[in-house]
């Protein structure tokens, strides 16, 4: 049921490599100008200008400035504990929505994804909901 999903990374690369012809590594240790393969990789790379520079990934880090984030700007999350320093999630700003909140997409774990909503929660980056608490960085090609 797996064999035809797509992780957040993945459908990060999708949109911008195979639709933008955006220029992809082949893994996060690649050399050149290209975008990495996870979302750890995409945050901590030198590609694009970092919108909310990652400061940490503890949840003292979150960004307080999220109203500079522009539609198209890739946004990334620390949501798994077990990941340790690593940055599990990635999405994309879609801008606000009908009630003015700040929206991103992604792709989620279900069979059935890409979707503006997920398992944790509605995805908005403002407020006090679970991915606006996880959210860590972002950054603007």
């Amino acid at each position: 049921m797996r064999a035809r999903a797509l992780d957040c990374s993945g459908f990060i690369r999708m949109v911008l490599g195979h639709r933008a012809r955006y220029p992809l590594m082949s893994s996060d240790g690649s050399s050149g100008d290209g975008l990495p393969r996870t979302a750890n990789g995409m945050a901590r790379s030198k590609v694009g200008a970092d919108v909310l520079p990652l400061t940490g990934v503890a949840a003292e880090d979150r960004p307080a400035n999220v109203d500079q984030l522009q539609p198209g700007d890739l946004v990334f999350f620390k949501l798994d504990a077990r990941a340790k320093d690593r940055l599990d999630h990635v999405g994309m700003v879609l801008g606000y929505d009908t009630e003015g909140h700040l929206t991103f997409v992604s792709s989620r774990e279900e069979i059935n994804g890409p979707a503006i909503g997920d398992v944790g929660g509605v995805s908005r980056l403002d407020g006090n909901g679970y991915y606006a608490k996880t959210l860590r960085s972002a950054k603007r090609l």
